[in-house]
């Protein structure tokens, strides 16, 4: 399974399985964004297991479900990186300062994942420190001249309703799987791109 393909599999229903395999694919390339994406990779595949151990099989299908019915607008695949492929800069940009938050609002408005309750807040917790340290990393990359405030004060509005004390545990859990999902696309699509050329020519071998 190439990983355009595994990339498929994760944002449309995310599994700690896919990641695994996933992770032979990061591993065997030396190209400098190899690096942000293995380590975003692991990071989402611990929060996975994490909450798939905690709920049980009836949550984790409709928190699946929920995932699925939120995969249009700026998760859609070949919109992610057709955009990030013309413009990466501003693709990126677009994404941190309004396409996220939307899509993090659609999902607080799911009534169905409010309807039941888990509690594992450290586990968020933890997800949400390390979305925020990926977060400013490419804040930074795309928007260098920002100021310090400027940049926490972007990152902070885009995580306010994950950090919200209000926000119910599988609210929280849909939301944070839908930035990790946004986030590896991004990280992932400069090698998708680099590794194009040798996937068609081993699509075209006899």
């Amino acid at each position: 399974m190439t990983m355009h393909d595994l990339l498929q599999r994760v944002l449309r229903e995310p599994s700690p399985d896919d990641l695994w395999r996933l992770h032979p694919h990061l591993l065997a390339t030396d190209a400098p964004a190899a690096e942000p994406a293995r380590e975003l990779a692991q990071q989402f595949y611990c929060y996975l297991n994490c909450v798939r151990s905690k709920l049980t099989s009836k949550q984790y299908s409709l928190l699946a479900a929920t995932l699925a019915a939120g995969s249009v607008g700026v998760i859609a695949l070949q919109e992610v990186l057709h955009s990030l492929h013309a413009d990466r800069t501003q693709a990126i940009s677009n994404l941190l300062v309004g396409g996220l938050a939307e899509t993090l609002e659609v999902f607080s408005t799911f009534q169905h994942v409010k309807a039941w309750e888990t509690e594992f807040g450290s586990v968020h917790d933890e997800a949400v420190w390390h979305l925020y340290a990926a977060l400013w990393q490419l804040s930074a990359e795309t928007q260098p001249d920002l100021s310090l405030d400027a940049r926490q004060g972007l990152i902070d509005r885009l995580l306010a309703v994950v950090r919200d004390p209000n926000t119910g545990g599988a609210l929280r859990a849909a939301l944070v799987i839908r930035l990790f999902q946004v986030l590896l696309a991004i990280r992932l699509a400069p090698l998708l791109s680099e590794l194009q050329p040798e996937n068609v020519s081993q699509t075209e071998a006899p």
